[in-house]
């Protein structure tokens, strides 16, 4: 079995309407397929009064055999779930205002998007055949670590170090009987 485990999967999004003044939309990720066909990025899937569904594209998940402690933490929690990343389309290459950036199963990874702050990032529902796959891989790869408490060095405190002594051992009362000199 390949250290790496790739899938395919698209991604859905909604536009909504905002209740605010000063924005105008809101855009949301809202899944994450499996398998798709038929649909190509910019698609409408639902749509009514208050928003709209769009079929945003197609992403490649992948999940690495070093990483699988992240893993394991998404699946520790309480529902599993895939997190999507989407940014601005600058360049307007894209049907949509938003492009699919990474689609991820790993905690950790997500938070690097957090710190840039001008990226849609939602946790969607993991589908039950991704869970699946994911959930076999870490089975295959994963070692869970002991941990190990370090203990600190013994230090001989009265050996000298740097080849110099301290100057306050060998310091003496200045003539005249005063302390400062």
């Amino acid at each position: 079995m390949s250290r790496e485990l790739k899938m395919t999967v698209g991604v859905l999004a909604e536009r909504r309407k905002a209740v605010s003044r000063w924005v105008k939309e809101i855009w949301v990720p809202v899944g994450v397929t499996p398998s798709v066909s038929g649909f190509s990025a910019g698609d409408v899937v639902v749509s009514d009064d208050r928003m709209t569904r769009y079929f945003m594209g197609l992403a490649e998940l992948t999940c690495y055999a070093a990483e699988t402690e992240a893993y394991v933490h998404n699946f520790n929690s309480r529902n599993p779930a895939l997190f999507v990343v989407l940014r601005r389309d600058a360049d307007r290459s894209h049907p949509l205002p938003w492009y699919v950036h990474c689609v991820t199963a790993s905690p950790f990874q997500v938070q690097e998007f957090e710190d840039v702050g001008e990226d849609i990032i939602e946790r969607v529902a993991m589908p039950p055949e991704i869970a699946m796959a994911i959930d076999q891989f870490v089975a295959v790869f994963h070692k869970d670590e002991t941990f190990k408490k370090r203990r600190r060095d013994r230090v001989d405190t009265e050996v000298q170090k740097f080849g110099k002594e301290p100057i306050f051992l060998n310091r003496g009362r200045p003539g005249g009987g005063r302390l400062d000199g």
